[in-house]
């Protein structure tokens, strides 16, 4: 699969086809895209451009857009391997909603069909701070 920006400066190439969308919910994803984040994980996805700007958004993840079109790319932890491209680079024939996180966050002015996986920001945090805890402790 390949994928754009809206310009095209920025190109992402996943190494095999990928269907499945998360959704996030969370505050800074909407603060980001001004609506529900959707993203494909794809660790091993390609991404390349010269308007490829990495921004780190917190203590723990960074994301890239680009700098040309404004058209977010991904999102990852600054330590680990997951990557989450955005979805809607690829176009949408062939895809379809996977999980949505933040579900508690989801603000009333929205709504779409509940995904088949839904986390809450409690889930997030007992899924996520131990691995993140590992990592740092790993490192030193």
């Amino acid at each position: 699969m390949r994928g754009s920006c809206l310009c095209g400066s920025v190109t992402v190439a996943l190494p095999e086809p990928e269907k499945s969308v998360n959704v996030c919910h969370c505050a800074m994803c909407r603060n980001w895209c001004s609506g529900p984040w959707m993203a494909l994980q794809v660790p091993d996805a390609q991404i390349s451009g010269d308007t490829l700007k990495v921004y780190k958004s917190s203590g723990f993840a960074e994301r890239g857009f680009c700098t040309s079109c404004g058209s977010s790319i991904f999102h990852r932890p600054q330590l680990g391997p997951e990557l989450a491209v955005s979805a809607g680079l690829f176009g949408e024939e062939g895809l379809e909603l996977a999980s949505e996180i933040f579900a508690d966050r989801k603000p009333d002015f929205y709504d779409m069909t509940p995904a088949p996986i839904r986390k809450s920001s409690i889930r997030m945090a007992l899924e996520w701070l131990p691995k993140l805890a590992w990592r740092l402790i790993s490192r030193k």
